[in-house]
């Protein structure tokens, strides 16, 4: 993959961003990957290389405890040991069992794991990563990077004797020293040193006489001596040819050591290479994660649809300071728009809109998860070219436009369908007449190859090129026209405006100095601006009426999944009812055969005496009017009803009195209830019988009785949205069946009839609700759902 030009990176600012990438290394070799890293044009690289990330995200986020520990790159400790008698120190060796340890780790964890993290686990191929030699390294050298007492037995042999030899040493030292205290030739809290690795005393300058022995240093005063006293001189002299000979031995013990580690330097090679790797893999998918970035859907042809995309420098930035970061959205196809002009007022977002898309890009195809929404798909492209900032050339004697226009040359020349192409402030520099129209040329033979883009411009022209033609759309960053103050969004589909006239008057500059700047510029001209400002107020309109239609239909589609449910569950309640009505049903038949059965068979055994018979047909003839008692009390109508009359709904019990007649319907009190009522639906005579009740049904019917005369024969619902006064009503109706109320009354009012709809297509479901209609005309008429119970 190509980029233009060389110094891309700085003009993207990607050095930033490899920087946060580098710092999160631990080893050399991964930093020198990510100073090495750049964007391929291969498929498939691309594809492994974001899958590799992708996995090692996933590890990281999921929970799942990967190895870990301190480690670094052994590949300077395996150069170090190449030539053959050479050894690493203890320490090192250390470090390079501890990297040993992790790689072996690491590489079990990805191959048991390898349905899961297949791309990674491809790293591991090639190499053999046991415990052996971590094994080997660690019967050597101690947790302390020193080489063990027992790593041979002349080792174990030289430290006793270097025990026995330095306590001798040590004791006859002592003694010495004991004395010479006693006599006064050094201080009394002087007390054994070394110096020169050799045992010594501390004495008085002017008693080094005094004592015989070697003088091996003298203090910076001169006014103390360290001496080595005669008597321990020939022990001293052991000691130091054991120290000679330990270090001669630790010496064949790690050249030994180093021997085993090259025997196996190729897998160590190999090894060492896949822990700096993945320690770039590790670094790189940590970035990713502190970004928020996704894997998006990745394809072998040009395309770019970003959807709620990041500059993730910005985003870093923002988030840091507080500020909210607005999101990107667009689309450049093969099919559709290839090649994006995005106008708009200064400081409005339009450079940092282009500088994320080529950001992205580049991100993607160096292997890097990016800041977008897993919707979104890009691309592989061969080319991506770059135009952006001041680009003046002091070394070549180039002006900034010249600058410019060189860069074009470049674009024109190499340009081709896998080529992405980002100019900022296009055709700027020179007579806007004349940078105009060289721009909207370089543009149309851009499309011509069809090549990717997305340009951000001023010009006029321009904005009109991409009306007029197919393959190239224009883009506006939104302006909060009231309040002359950026939206930093970019809207696809439409130009946008510079607002000059709008902020030279924000900022102050008087009205004559704008008329005159209108005339200049020409009539055209402002009428066109006008136009694309009055175009974004439409816009703002529009996008709140949106937002408001959005909400109510947010709340419809939540009150239809209430209705939907409740609908569901009256269904199962009106099964229900129906079940328990043909259970019950079957009981009164089957009881009512076992009775006749009975009285066949007691009539026969009886042998058909006559007194007996009767008693028995008489019994019979009780239990049918039993069981048809309240049948037959609902059909017993009288044939005409007259003012003062008490009767009774059918199917209830409660009674009322008529006040009066009108045609064919009745006006009726029940309790503290007045209502119309057909008089088809009333039955005579319903006062006497309750009357007749007995003491003792009256006395267990008090607190009944007591709700009754508490309870409202009216709901008012007016004012309330549709859901609320749907389980107002379903908590009020429900009270009213276990009142044994015979109807009520709902008031909605009456509006546009919304909310009587809903309520009386509510109630038609009800398995309890006989009908529900609008209240005589004088007592509310549609205002007002008259419902009568079953």
């Amino acid at each position: 993959m190509s980029v233009y030009p060389r110094d891309f990176s700085e003009k993207l600012a990607l050095s930033q961003l490899f920087d946060m990438v580098k710092a999160r290394c631990k080893t050399d070799f991964g930093k020198k990957l990510v100073d090495k890293c750049k964007p391929s044009f291969e498929y498939e690289k691309v594809s492994q290389w974001v899958e590799q990330t992708y996995e090692l995200a996933r590890i990281l986020s999921s929970g799942d405890q990967l190895p870990s520990r301190d480690f670094m790159d052994i590949h300077p400790l395996l150069v170090s040991i190449k030539a053959a008698g050479s050894f690493l120190p203890a320490d090192e060796f250390l470090q390079l069992r501890i990297s040993l340890d992790l790689l072996y780790d690491w590489t079990q964890y990805l191959k048991k794991r390898q349905e899961q993290y297949p791309e990674l686990c491809r790293l591991t191929y090639g190499f053999i990563a046991d415990k052996e030699l971590p094994k080997l390294i660690d019967s050597i050298i101690d947790e302390r990077g020193q080489v063990r007492d027992n790593a041979s037995d002349r080792l174990k042999e030289i430290r006793a004797d270097l025990v026995n030899k330095s306590q001798a040493v040590r004791k006859v030292i002592s003694s010495v020293l004991r004395k010479a205290k006693t006599d006064g030739l050094t201080e009394e809290g002087s007390e054994v040193t070394i110096r020169e690795g050799r045992l010594v005393i501390p004495l008085k300058a002017e008693n080094k006489r005094r004592i015989s022995g070697f003088v091996h240093d003298e203090s910076s005063s001169g006014q103390t001596v360290y001496l080595e006293p005669a008597e321990a001189l020939q022990l001293n002299n052991e000691v130091r040819e054991l120290l000679y000979e330990e270090k001669r031995e630790i010496a064949r013990i790690l050249t030994r050591l180093s021997d085993a580690v090259r025997e196996r330097m190729d897998d160590l090679d190999k090894g060492g290479r896949f822990i700096g790797i993945f320690d770039f893999i590790h670094a790189k998918a940590r970035f990713c994660l502190h970004i928020d970035a996704v894997k998006p859907k990745l394809t072998k042809y040009p395309v770019i649809k970003l959807y709620k995309a990041y500059h993730p420098l910005l985003k870093l930035s923002h988030d840091q300071s507080g500020k909210p970061t607005i999101p990107l959205t667009l689309e450049l196809t093969r099919q559709g728009n290839r090649i994006l002009v995005i106008s708009g007022p200064n400081a409005g977002g339009k450079s940092v809109a282009l500088k994320t898309v080529g950001i992205i890009q580049y991100m993607i195809q160096s292997g890097f998860l990016i800041p977008v929404s897993e919707a979104s798909e890009v691309g592989i492209f061969k080319h991506i070219f770059l135009d952006i900032g001041d680009s003046q050339s002091l070394e070549n004697d180039l002006s900034t436009y010249s600058s410019h226009l060189t860069a074009m040359k470049h674009f024109v020349q190499e340009a081709e369908e896998s080529t992405l192409f980002l100019i900022d402030e296009f055709g700027t520099g020179t007579e806007p007449q004349f940078g105009g129209a060289i721009a909207e040329s370089i543009l149309s033979e851009l499309m011509g190859r069809k090549s990717f883009g997305v340009i951000t411009t001023h010009y006029a022209n321009l904005k009109e090129f991409a009306e007029k033609k197919q393959g190239i759309i224009n883009g506006a960053m939104k302006y909060d026209v009231s309040a002359l103050a950026p939206l930093f969004e970019l809207e696809v589909g439409k130009p946008g405006s510079s607002f000059a006239f709008e902020i030279a008057r924000n900022i102050g500059l008087t009205k004559k100095v704008i008329a005159n700047a209108r005339t200049l510029v020409g009539r055209d001209h402002v009428d066109y601006e006008k136009l694309l400002n009055q175009l974004e107020r439409e816009r703002r309109d529009y996008e709140k009426l949106t937002k408001v239609l959005e909400k109510e239909q947010a709340e419809i589609t939540e009150l239809r999944k209430d209705y939907e449910s409740l609908k569901s569950m009256l269904a199962e309640d009106k099964q229900k009812i129906i079940r328990e009505a043909k259970d019950k049903a079957r009981q009164i038949v089957d009881e009512a055969n076992r009775k006749i059965e009975q009285t066949i068979r007691a009539i026969k055994e009886n042998k058909a005496e006559k007194e007996k018979t009767r008693e028995l047909r008489q019994s019979v003839a009780t239990y049918k009017e039993a069981l048809a008692d309240k049948k037959a009390d609902k059909k017993a109508k009288a044939a005409s009803f007259n003012v003062g009359d008490w009767v009774s709904m059918e199917g209830q019990d409660m009674s009322g009195e008529i006040l009066n007649l009108k045609g064919k319907q009745a006006q009726v009190r029940f309790g503290n209830l007045i209502s119309f009522v057909d008089l088809k639906k009333l039955i005579k005579g319903r006062q006497q019988q309750q009357q007749e009740q007995s003491p003792r049904k009256k006395a267990g019917s008090y607190s009944m009785i007591d709700k009754r005369a508490q309870f409202q024969g009216e709901l008012n619902v007016i004012g309330q949205r549709a859901e609320e006064a749907l389980v107002n009503v379903d908590h009020y109706i429900d009270e009213a069946i276990m009142l044994g109320t015979d109807m009520v009354r709902i008031t909605h009012g009456k509006g546009h009839g919304i909310l009587r709809d809903v309520i009386r297509n509510h109630l038609k479901k009800h398995p309890m609700v006989d009908r529900a209609v609008d209240e005589h005309i004088e007592m509310g008429g549609s205002g007002v759902t008259l419902v009568v119970f079953k």
